[in-house]
């Protein structure tokens, strides 16, 4: 996979209030970990939001500061501010080329499935799939064709079609997506349907007969004269 570069600047001073002023300036607090000791860096909001508008553990980014190569990368982790969706900070982990790696890479599902067709309905459990190669092998996705899926049928991790030089970690009997039969709900109004009951019904329950309109009081309500 081709490197994507992403301009730095180093962080000397580690203070909240330092963050806060870079924030405004629309600059990225960030730290870069790995085989190095960590290093504390601003990233340009602008540069990473146009390069990387969509975070990706599986893309390598090259970091230079004046134009000098900081190191490769992955994005492993990053806080966003929920309110403005802007990115808060960002955690990269520097990689060796020439060495293994595991990282996380989407799964993307093509085709309209046949179950689908005939009224099921589509489930997806994983949405990535974790990977070890060498960082020039990183896929940018994997691919599932969900075609020939019918209301019924499953897709395993042992299912999913191999990609050269490049090992699915985890069990092969984890599950990806499947097609699931539709079942409407039913819901019971039992309140209606209470208020259908005759009210003879209602007091024979009871252990009593219903008078009858016009009809004269029990005996033992009756008043001498």
């Amino acid at each position: 996979m081709e490197a994507n570069t992403l301009a730095v600047e180093t962080r000397t001073v580690l203070k909240k209030g330092v963050n806060k002023n870079a924030r405004k300036n629309k600059n990225i607090p960030a730290v870069v970990y790995g085989y190095s000791s960590p290093k504390h860096v601003f990233v340009s909001e602008r540069e990473f939001e146009k390069k990387y508008h969509k975070v990706s553990e599986n893309t390598i980014i090259t970091l230079l500061e004046k134009d000098k190569k900081v190191g490769d990368v992955l994005i492993k982790d990053y806080q966003e501010d929920l309110r403005t969706q802007k990115i808060m900070h960002i955690d990269f982990f520097e990689i060796d080329t020439n060495k293994k790696l595991r990282t996380n890479v989407p799964v993307v599902t093509i085709g309209t499935s046949v179950g689908v067709k005939a009224g099921g309905i589509l489930e997806q459990l994983t949405s990535t799939i974790e990977v070890e190669c060498f960082p020039k092998d990183i896929p940018e996705k994997i691919i599932v064709n969900i075609e020939a899926l019918e209301i019924g049928d499953s897709i395993y991790l042992k299912d999913v079609e191999k990609i050269d030089n490049v090992r699915f970690m985890g069990q092969e009997e984890s599950l990806i997506v499947h097609v699931i039969q539709f079942k409407e709900k039913v819901v019971v109004e039992e309140a209606a349907a209470d208020a259908e009951v005759p009210a003879a019904e209602t007091a024979e329950a009871a252990g009593g007969a219903a008078p009858k309109a016009g009809g004269a009081a029990p005996a033992g309500d009756a008043k001498a004269e």
